[in-house]
């Protein structure tokens, strides 16, 4: 291995008390990165006003460069001394580099530093083994250092100096390996003519010698293969520039993946506040429904005790002025008491009042708890309305409703724009596929006079978004232009409506084609005012990947979604024989105009016989 001395010559240091003219530091021991370091803090130390020159290996004056370029207030200049010959044998040549590399491994996973992190406790690792201990220590309350144990509480920084060093130690690696391979590859010669390999022929892409250029490769394009090879590997560095780019702008956080992971960062956020929010509205729907329920069951309790306790008072007191009554007739004399004895005796024998207790005077349990969950759910139809379509706020870089049933040039809610999307055009998708056999939705459009909606293919709305609007584009719809519309799969001319839809219902029909054995779409657009139809396009192709989609192109006027009503029906299960059994009460009736019916008919059969 060959040592390329380097002199480095620091002029114009701003220190002052030394009065040599000239200092040159020569280092030749194995641990020269130590010396470096404490050279370094001499330098720092030091009051110097002259040069100050350094001899050092090439590697070494790589790790020292980048050890000093914070370091602003040093005027340097490096110089190349002449290659020479070094007198230490190979073996104490790969000594010093093993203790280079020794400095440069990570003491985690043994390897040359791969974008290493510096700790505050002066420690660096590489990022991903600082990601796994990262992970180790999350299940604890503190963070601590490997190496020396310290509890770490800031966050690690990039050592770019020794990135740098690690990158430079490893070309130079892979040069020395070259040139070892290059050296055995000299070996490597002609079989036809035992001469050297010095020429490449572009024709037949293959190396030859001197002679073979001469015999049978004379007419061929060839040149040296030096050159060659030095234009080839351009090539290779020309190539791997984007790769280059793509990584420095992973590193660096500016490429679109690292901002992607940001936005699905925040977008977990704000989906959960959302959650949040949402089902806080239900939780506050059911304490109120609940507390309502319990202030009429005490309500109820309040007044069936009243009537009960009523009753109780008015029956103490009956029976109280009867007992008094009949014990003061007992005290009359004995002719009075026999004579009135049997009307004593009615008076005294106890007969129930009307206001006895029965089933009503209890609280009516079912009225309170049967059915207690569907009729909370019928209450809760207005607080959670159903809409059959829901926007997809992925699939736009304009925002969306909170809800996801609005869509406006102006909105500004939870779901910020997506990142992926282009900005050619303000499209929004819906987020599922209409493949029913029928589908039906209303667009609230109101006084708006530009906007596009419709249908389309989810890759047609994924591509470049610069192409027009056009079945052959994937995309089926009907567009308003101030006072004109205009259906998007025809090449008619724009025609105007006397009465503009506030909202435009959307049909997708599935048309079977006899003829061809195929199915079709059916795509309608009418008023939802009246049902009055719009435009029409009947031989949509069956694909099962059409998605609603709205365009809206006025700021300040929102296209939305309107929800639909919902019917609960109650379903009994019958039996065939039940379904269809006759009552027995009807039975006499159908045996009567059974006969009637069968009486007509003879007669009808006798009179054309005669």
């Amino acid at each position: 291995m060959i040592w390329q001395p380097c002199c480095l010559i620091y002029n114009h240091l701003p220190v002052k008390s030394l009065l040599h003219t000239d200092i040159e530091f020569r280092f030749q021991g194995n641990r020269t990165q130590t010396h470096l370091y404490l050279l370094f803090q001499l330098i720092q130390l030091s009051h110097l006003d002259f040069p100050l020159r350094i001899s050092l290996t090439f590697y070494h004056c790589h790790f020292f460069l980048h050890t000093l370029t914070h370091i602003h207030t040093l005027s340097l200049s490096l110089t190349h001394t002449h290659t020479h010959t070094h007198t230490h044998t190979h073996t104490h040549t790969h000594t010093m580099a093993s203790y280079l590399e020794e400095d440069l491994t990570c003491p985690v996973c043994l390897e040359i530093y791969k974008d290493p992190q510096l700790l505050s406790c002066g420690h660096t690792f590489c990022r991903r083994c600082l990601g796994y201990q990262q992970n180790v220590f999350s299940a604890f309350s503190t963070r601590t250092c490997t190496v020396c144990q310290r509890k770490i509480h800031q966050e690690p920084v990039s050592n770019l100096a020794l990135r740098k060093t690690c990158e430079s130690y490893q070309r130079e690696r892979k040069k020395e390996k070259g040139n070892e391979e290059r050296e055995e590859d000299c070996g490597i010669k002609c079989l036809m003519h035992g001469e050297k390999l010095l020429f490449f022929c572009r024709d037949h892409e293959v190396a030859i010698c001197s002679q073979c250029r001469k015999q049978s490769h004379m007419s061929h394009s060839v040149q040296p293969l030096t050159h060659t090879v030095h234009q080839r590997k351009d090539q290779i560095k020309a190539a791997l520039r984007p790769a280059e780019k793509v990584l420095e702008c992973l590193r660096d956080g500016t490429a679109l993946e690292r901002k992607v992971t940001k936005y699905i960062e925040s977008q977990a956020e704000q989906t959960e506040k959302h959650m949040k929010e949402e089902f806080e509205k239900l939780h506050q729907f059911l304490r109120e429904e609940e507390e309502a329920r319990r202030a009429a069951l005490r309500e109820e309790e309040k007044e069936k005790k009243g009537k009960l306790e009523g009753w109780i008072e008015q029956e103490l007191q009956s029976l109280s002025d009867k007992l008094i009554e009949v014990e003061e007739e007992m005290e009359n004399d004995d002719v009075t008491f026999l004579a009135n004895y049997d009307h004593i005796m009615t008076r005294a024998r106890y007969r129930p009042s009307d206001s006895q207790l029965n089933s009503g005077s209890l609280i009516d349990v079912a009225k309170h708890v049967g059915n207690l969950r569907f009729s909370v759910w019928e209450k809760m139809k207005d607080l959670c309305p159903y809409y059959p379509v829901v926007l997809d706020p992925n699939s736009s870089h304009i925002s969306v409703s909170d809800d996801l049933v609005c869509v406006s040039r102006s909105i500004r809610r939870f779901y910020s724009p997506s990142p992926l999307q282009n900005k050619d055009i303000h499209l929004v998708l819906g987020s599922e596929a209409q493949n029913a056999s029928f589908n039906c939705w209303d667009v609230e459009v109101g006084d708006s006079k530009h906007w596009t909606l419709g249908v389309c293919r989810r890759s047609a709305a994924e591509r470049n978004r610069t192409q027009p609007l056009t079945p052959q584009n994937g995309f089926w719809g009907l567009s308003r232009n101030g006072d004109f519309y205009n259906a998007l799969w025809t090449a008619e001319a724009p025609f105007r409506l006397r009465r503009p839809p506030k909202t435009v219902r959307v049909k997708l029909v599935q048309r079977p084609d006899l003829n061809n054995n195929q199915l079709y779409w059916m795509l309608r657009f009418l008023d939802a005012r009246n049902e009055t139809a719009i435009a029409c396009i009947r031989d949509v192709a069956f694909r099962k990947d059409l998605f609603p989609f709205l365009i809206p192109e006025e700021r300040d006027a929102p296209l939305c979604i309107v929800p639909v009503n919902i019917n609960m029906t109650t379903e009994k299960k019958f039996s065939f024989f039940e379904r269809h059994m006759i009552p027995l009460d009807m039975i006499s009736l159908y045996v009567i105009a059974f006969l009637v019916v069968l009486l007509v008919l003879l007669v009808m059969i006798w009179t054309k016989i005669n």
